[in-house]
This record gives C-alpha cells, sequence and structure tokens, in this order.
C-alpha cells in the first residue's frame, strides 16, 4: 500500500513529473539512459497504478520498449479492483497452474505452463530457467494468464523473458570504425559491475524476481559498458547455484538411504529394500555419488553376515515388486 508520504512525493503534473524524471536519472540509483525514458516509464506505471517510486523500481525500458516483471503484473491486476480472485493452484519444477477469476464473471480462467512447453520454446537452455525452473514457470504462466484476461489492465506490457523472445531479428548495417575509446582494464570493470552485481544478488536473497533481476543487471551492465563481464559473473553465479541444488539433493537421498540401512537393522531383505527404495533418485545422481551410495549397501550387507550376490537379492526384490 502506498504510504501518505509517497502519495504526497508522486508528481501532480507533467512539470512535477518531468522534474521527478530528471532527478531519478541524476541520482543513478535505476540505471536509467534519460530524463525522456525516465518520464515515459512514469507514465506506464501511473496506467498500471504504481506510485512513481514503484514504477521506476519496476519498468525497465528494453529496446525502447517498456517490460514489466511477472510479479509487478499480477501486482497491478490485483491492485486494479477487476480481479476477485489470484489463486496459484499448482506450482513445482515441473509445471505450473494459475486461476483467475474476474469482478462479475461466473467462470474462472485457468493457465498451465509446463517444462515441455519450455523446452519446446528453447527456454530450458537459459541458466536462469536451469537454475530456477518452478519460478521461471510461474512467471511465464502468471504473464500469459494477467495478459489474456486483464489485456485492459497489462494492454502492451510484456514480462522480460517474453519479451526478448517474442522478438524477430532485425537485419543492421554495421561499420567497423577504429575508436580512440580506452579499453577498461580488469579492475575497472569490476568495479563498475560490482553494485550492479551486488544488486542482482540482494534482491536473490529477498526472493524477488530471478529473471526480472537477471534482465534489470543486463540492462544496466551495458549501460556501464560491463555488459560481457556481467553476463559472465551471471552466469557463473546460475551454475554454482545449480551446484550447490545438486549437492544438496545428493545429500538428502545419501541420508535417506543411511536412515533406511539403519533402520533395517542387518536384516539382508531389509537391506535390499531400503536400496530400492531410494534407487530410482540415485540414478539420477552423478556416477561418483552412484557409488558412494551402492558402497554403503554392499557395506550393510557385509556386515550383517549375508552370503554374496547382493545384485542378484536386488534384482529378485525389484522383479518380484514390478509384479
Amino acid at each position: 500500500m502506498t504510504s501518505d508520504l509517497a502519495r504526497r512525493l508522486d508528481p501532480a503534473t507533467f512539470d512535477e513529473a518531468r522534474a521527478y524524471a530528471a532527478t531519478a536519472v541524476a541520482s543513478r540509483m535505476y540505471q536509467i539512459a534519460s530524463p525522456e525514458a525516465a518520464l515515459m516509464i512514469l507514465a506506464t506505471g501511473m496506467d498500471l497504478g504504481f506510485s512513481a517510486s514503484q514504477s521506476l523500481r519496476a519498468i525497465h525500458v528494453i529496446n525502447g520498449k517498456p517490460v514489466i516483471s511477472s510479479d509487478a503484473l499480477v501486482a497491478a491486476v490485483r491492485n486494479s479492483g477487476k480481479c476477485a480472485s489470484w489463486r496459484v493452484a499448482e506450482s513445482t519444477a515441473e509445471k505450473c497452474t494459475i486461476t483467475t477469476k474476474r469482478q462479475g464473471e461466473d467462470e474462472y480462467e485457468t493457465d498451465t505452463f509446463t517444462i515441455e512447453d519450455a523446452k519446446r520454446a528453447g527456454l530450458d537452455r537459459k541458466d536462469v530457467w536451469r537454475a530456477y525452473p518452478k519460478d521461471m514457470l510461474r512467471h511465464r504462466c502468471a504473464a500469459a494468464l494477467a495478459r489474456r484476461v486483464y489485456p485492459d489492465v497489462v494492454l502492451g506490457m510484456y514480462d522480460p523473458s517474453e519479451f526478448g523472445e517474442a522478438q524477430e531479428p532485425q537485419p543492421v548495417s554495421v561499420e567497423v570504425v577504429k575508436s580512440s575509446k580506452r579499453a577498461l582494464t580488469d579492475e575497472e570493470k569490476r568495479d563498475r559491475a560490482a553494485p550492479i552485481l551486488a544488486e542482482y544478488d540482494a534482491g536473490i536473497a529477498r526472493g524477488e524476481n530471478a529473471d526480472a533481476l537477471h534482465e534489470t543487471a543486463k540492462v544496466q551492465a551495458r549501460e556501464a559498458g560491463v555488459a560481457t563481464f556481467v553476463q559472465q559473473e551471471l552466469a557463473r553465479r546460475a551454475s554454482e547455484d545449480a551446484a550447490r541444488k545438486r549437492a544438496a539433493w545428493a545429500a538428502d537421498v545419501l541420508d535417506r538411504l543411511l536412515s533406511a540401512l539403519d533402520s533395517a537393522d542387518g536384516v539382508p531383505a531389509a537391506i535390499v529394500g531400503a536400496w530400492l527404495d531410494v534407487s530410482d533418485d540415485v540414478r539420477r545422481l552423478d556416477k561418483p555419488a552412484q557409488d558412494h551410495a551402492w558402497a554403503q549397501v554392499e557395506s550393510a550387507w557385509t556386515a550383517a553376515g549375508a552370503p554374496s550376490g547382493l545384485r542378484e537379492a536386488v534384482a529378485v526384490e525389484k522383479s518380484k515388486r514390478a509384479k
């Protein structure tokens, strides 16, 4: 909810809006290229019911077009007075389904976006989709539903990832000329990129829209002249985050296996059952982790004094379960 102070700070006339836009650009807080662009952002935000500061935070100009995160699109819909209900019915790393109902309408509208849809569109190749599939499915589903059911509220607005994908490549004529502009040193690149990456990391820590943060960082990096450097750093962060999640998953699988083996209490049949209960998850691990998990089962089997033939016992029990 906009505070009384924020409402008093919001511009009420064109001249006030123009002065507000110029101040926003001069502050260097929003990485907006010009007062004119800031003024158009304020006007766009006014259409969506945002305060001036909310507009500057939520709306960005990419290739001359305004884009907005799906979270902000949903906020605009819910604040419009035209939305009676908005509910995320299902949200996983494989599928997202959201339902909504307009004021005065009898029927609910539903939209679903799945990981298979993402793969068909080639989205799964992007670092941010590999790192945050659950969030990205929700963002795409929400943006599509908001535009379909509430076009009068969000007309012309796109989520950053959708906007980038929707554009057809345009032919350009490039003239190669010698430039007298000095190339940045590695230290200068790091210095310019530091506040951009810090803002991205802080947003991720707060649980904000990862896709929007990624697009904002890219825009800021281009304007700061460190686009390639920042893109490499964002890719590294996404890769490290994915690796942490894989490691956490592996640790959880191993913990469940060890707990089941401990509960087996040296009974060979129970040891086999403990392995089969988690074997599907083990197969999703990398080879060293799979070998380590199997070694734990072999160790429990040996400690139980069971005869040789663990693999045969597993195969027999697996066949019984299949029946």
